[in-house]
């Protein structure tokens, strides 16, 4: 998961939510990828967010404890760019887990999960542009 200092970031997500013995981690992983900028023309912003919440109605309880809020920049070639972008439109389906928005100079992938099964899913569907992202550092 750590080679050279790299932290994996998806890969983070995935390990914490198999080795977690509570089922109900909330996920919201956040990829943008611009075009807007001068100095890097081709940029992408990963945002990942992991919650774990407790609903105790008996007791009255209901809490939510932020265990991760995690952000990562990168400067991308064009080729790299594209790539991500055409993982991201062609094998991308909306749903209520999965939100995708666009406009001439950006491109927003929100997906979110609100349990064990739900983020299985989504590392299954989503394997080879998570293993893209975490592999263009090191």
């Amino acid at each position: 998961m750590n080679n050279n200092g790299n932290l994996k970031q998806l890969q983070l997500i995935k390990f914490i939510n198999e080795n977690c013995n509570d089922d109900h981690i909330i996920s919201k992983i956040t990829i943008v990828l611009r075009r807007d900028k001068i100095e890097a023309p081709y940029y992408m912003i990963t945002k990942i967010k992991l919650s774990s919440c407790i609903d105790s109605p008996e007791t009255g309880i209901i809490h939510a404890m932020d265990i991760l809020n995690h952000n990562r920049k990168y400067n991308l070639t064009e080729e790299a760019y594209n790539e991500i972008k055409s993982l991201i439109i062609e094998n991308s389906n909306e749903s209520d887990q999965v939100k995708i928005s666009k406009n001439n100079n950006q491109l927003n992938m929100v997906l979110m999960s609100k349990n064990d099964e739900e983020n299985k899913n989504l590392f299954k569907d989503y394997q080879v542009l998570f293993e893209k992202i975490d592999n263009l550092i090191g």
